[in-house]
Order: C-alpha cells, then structure tokens, then sequence
C-alpha cells in the first residue's frame, strides 16, 4: 500500500462543506518534527489543536510523528491532484493552512477534509506496522492459503489501529458539534469517505 496509490484513489466522492475549523490541526505538517514530543505540557503548544486534540496527544505522545506525517503527506497529495489548477493547495503559514478557499462550500474543500483524515490513517497505519508505536503493532490475523495451496501469513499493515486513531483525532471536533449539526455531518462523512479509500485500495503483497 503505498501513500501515491491510495490517497490519490480519492476522487470527488465527498460532499462539500461549509467550515474549515475542524482541518486546523494540519498545521502540524508545518513543523519540521514532533517527534521530540516526551511531555504532556508540549501538546498545549501545538498550533491548530482543539483541546480534546490536546488531551489525545497528550495520552499518544509516541502517535503524533505519525499525524505530522499524515498532514504532511495530504498537502502533498493535494498539491499533486490539483497541480494544474487555479487553487493548487497551496498553503500558507496561519490558520487554516489552506488559506480562505476551504472556508467555502466547495468540492476542494471536501476533498481536504477526505485526504486529510486518510493521511492520518495511513501514516499511523505504517507506524505501526514498522514497530515505531509500543501501543499497536503489524496485523497478525491477516493470513491464506494461495490457489496454489502455499500457506502464507506475516506482518500486516494495521489498518484498523490506523482508521480507529484517524477517527478518534480527526473527527473529534465534529463530533463534539452533535449529529444534529449538518455541517459536522458533510465533514465527518468526508472523512470517512477518505478512510474508506485507504480499506479499498489495500492488498496483499508477499515479500
């Protein structure tokens, strides 16, 4: 699974929307490394973090590389799918990252909301399965029998620790809105619709 084919599997299956608060978090892309992060007290510090954000950064120290590098791999995709486009997803160094256009309701900005929460999940999934998070590791129970009747199992990416943290951080703010909130709905289903890409597009590869 790589982060070229799977994010940019992500077409406009998504709704637009109306806000571009709850993307603030990708400011983290930013900065060069938070890898460095070992106290609690660095996660208040962190721009574009609502605080139900920095309360899970500060129970996931060791997961939030892994969120800069899924911010960071979104703005690349981004920029790359609209690379020969009047608004090429390019950013800026305030908040939201993605300047006025976001804020609008738009196709483009739907498509931020999909391949951000899918960056998340694809970067903690790989995180994970390289052994860099004492709290997850490679997927174990993935395993077959080829039709030539080679019997294989190993390593697996860990999609569902992946997905599970992508909607537990990304989501959160949305969610906090209520489901009554149309709004909180059209972005929550972007997202999903993100995660549901990265699912879709994995497969099985022996090494």
């Amino acid at each position: 699974m790589s982060p070229r084919s799977c994010l940019r599997s992500l077409r406009l299956l998504v709704f637009a929307v109306f806000s571009a608060a709850a993307s603030n978090w990708l400011y983290l892309a930013k900065l060069s490394s938070v890898g460095s992060i070992s106290e609690e007290e660095t996660c208040e510090k962190l721009k574009g973090l609502i605080q139900r954000q920095v309360q899970m950064c500060k129970r996931n120290l060791e997961v939030m590389d892994s969120v800069r590098r899924g911010a960071q791999l979104a703005i690349e995709e981004c920029q790359y799918q609209f690379r020969n486009r009047r608004w090429n997803c390019s950013t800026l160094d305030s908040l939201p990252v993605f300047g006025k256009v976001v804020t609008q309701g738009t196709r483009e900005a739907a498509f931020v909301y999909a391949i951000s929460s899918a960056g998340v999940a694809f970067a903690v999934t790989r995180a994970c399965s390289s052994g860099e998070l004492e709290k997850c590791g490679c997927d174990r129970t993935v395993h077959g029998v080829s039709p030539q009747g080679f019997q294989w199992s190993g390593c697996s990416d860990n999609i569902a620790y992946g997905v599970a943290f992508s909607q537990s951080f990304v989501d959160v703010r949305e969610r906090s809105k209520g489901a009554s909130s149309s709004r909180a709905l059209m972005n929550l289903h972007n997202n999903e619709a993100g995660r549901k890409a990265i699912l879709t597009h994995m497969r099985v590869e022996c090494k």
